[in-house]
């Protein structure tokens, strides 16, 4: 059980990296797309407030990256170099 707990781990924060990628992409995208609609009139203030929440989704996939690599590190690597220490 031990075993598939890891695993499930690890590919959260294969999840987590991936959709992280994507935000960053996409906020790097609309941030683009705002800059280029400066040039009208009204700049558009929609692009800009959707760039931030994908930016804010990519910090929070950052920080969710990181929780899952402490909960992988401190619960199962650790214990294993703690046993191998022993012997």
């Amino acid at each position: 059980m031990e075993w598939l707990f890891e695993r499930t781990i690890e590919l959260a924060a294969w999840v987590a990296f991936i959709l992280g990628a994507v935000f960053l992409v996409d906020a790097g995208y609309l941030l683009v797309q705002w800059a280029m609609s400066l040039r009208d009139e009204i700049p558009s203030r929609e692009l800009l407030g959707q760039a931030g929440y994908a930016a804010s989704c990519f910090v929070a996939s950052g920080l969710a990256l990181g929780a899952l690599a402490c909960i992988d590190r401190y619960v199962f690597d650790l214990p294993q170099e703690q046993r191998a220490a022993e012997k």
